[in-house]
């Protein structure tokens, strides 16, 4: 009785200097991809999307091989994962003529201007946006792919219109991942990252299309120029009329031993005109330089958000909740823990993305294994906020 007791103890402390709880609601975990022999990773890296209950979830496939770094190689592909009952089931596929087998790497001929606009509205629109510089992307101009049968099958590769061409990102390289909000038939912002041809120094930026993606316009900068952080991989919601947030993984490559990589969010009242610094939703304690992970957020409604990422100081997938837009966080709390796999690697997972159920719950999918599936997967886990 005495060493249960000690053991209680023991955990009480342990996650309390790590400053996290677990979640009051029940979480149930589920796997949306899992391939014998293959390494499956990265969601955030390729988007989802998300029609009422139906989910679709891009991630990376490549061969499972254990190596120093993340153990994949091969022929890195891009792959779907689908659900239609808000996360519960889930069906793998790869459709025809998306992306490229080998790292996108164009003929001149291939990628082309979109002739017609497109419309954003249609019930089956999706766009997946590509870049340089993460598993499976390598083109430095960024581009897109549409569909409009909700990812079954899907048209491109097309231009982000001129926007190479304008004065902020004129020999500028793009590394955005997939990251817009729909305004209208023809109008959205899209949020991208770029930088001078210096991997580690990478800004936000906000672009806009009116003309269903014909052309798209420089809005500004939401990140400053700083060259010791790499601002990448945002997370942005709608939260008003006119109101926006934006969380992003923020690496730090200084050498203050007082400033650590972080997640930080920024916020726009006038409709992606200007961005100011709103908050640190994270700061990853143990953290130097790559081993953080990138967020993802939510908008809960009445000024309700959620913010989830991957703890990779203490190998578990974790969350905090703001009651006031993002200016304040609560106290972080425990998605999933005791991440495991072959190599007995602490940091090989995360990458989220996050849906929010017709019920109110929330699906989040990120890469994960475990002491029963030893190879990297996609996982989902799901709860009532």
């Amino acid at each position: 009785m005495r060493n249960l007791q000690v053991l209680l103890v023991f955990i009480i402390l342990l996650t309390t200097m790590s400053g996290c709880k677990t979640t009051d609601n029940p979480i149930s975990h589920r796997i949306a991809a899992i391939e014998e022999d293959k390494f499956l990773g990265w969601p955030a890296n390729q988007g989802l999307w998300q029609w009422g209950d139906e989910i679709l979830v891009g991630f990376t496939r490549g061969d499972y091989t254990e190596r120093g770094g993340h153990n994949i190689a091969g022929i890195e592909e891009s792959i779907f994962t689908r659900s239609l009952d808000g996360g519960e089931t889930w069906e793998m596929f790869k459709p025809d003529d998306f992306m490229d087998d080998d790292n996108i790497k164009w003929m001149p001929e291939d990628k082309k201007h979109l002739e017609s606009p497109l419309n954003f509205k249609h019930e089956g629109f999706a766009m997946r946006v590509f870049a340089t510089g993460y598993h499976g992307n390598d083109d430095p101009e960024g581009g897109f792919f549409y569909s409009y049968d909700r990812g079954s099958s899907w048209q491109g590769p097309y231009y982000l219109g001129d926007i190479n061409n304008h004065s902020e990102l004129r020999d500028m390289q793009i590394t955005a991942r997939t990251d817009y909000i729909v305004k209208g038939e023809k109008e959205m912002f899209l949020f991208i990252s770029a930088n001078p041809q210096i991997p580690r120094n990478n800004r936000i930026a906000c672009i806009k299309t009116e003309d269903g993606g014909m052309s798209f316009e420089f809005i500004t900068w939401v990140t400053p120029d700083e060259p010791d952080f790499n601002p990448i991989m945002s997370s942005t919601v709608q939260i008003a009329e006119n109101k926006f947030i934006m969380a992003y993984r923020n690496r730090y490559f200084g050498e203050r031993d007082d400033i650590r990589s972080s997640i930080e969010v920024y916020i726009s009242e006038d409709r992606c005109r200007t961005w100011s610094h709103l908050s640190t939703a994270k700061e990853f304690e143990l953290a130097e330089g790559n081993n953080t992970n990138p967020p993802a957020l939510a908008y809960l409604g009445d000024e309700r958000v959620v913010c989830v990422y991957g703890e990779r100081d203490y190998s578990r997938m974790t969350g905090r909740y703001s009651e006031d837009g993002g200016e304040t966080w609560g106290e972080e709390f425990i998605i999933r823990d005791n991440f495991r796999d072959l190599t007995d690697s602490a940091w090989d997972f995360g990458y989220p993305v996050l849906s929010k159920r017709n019920d109110g719950k929330l699906a989040a999918l990120y890469y994960w294994a475990s002491e029963e599936n030893l190879q990297q997967h996609i996982a989902v886990s799901i709860w009532q906020p």
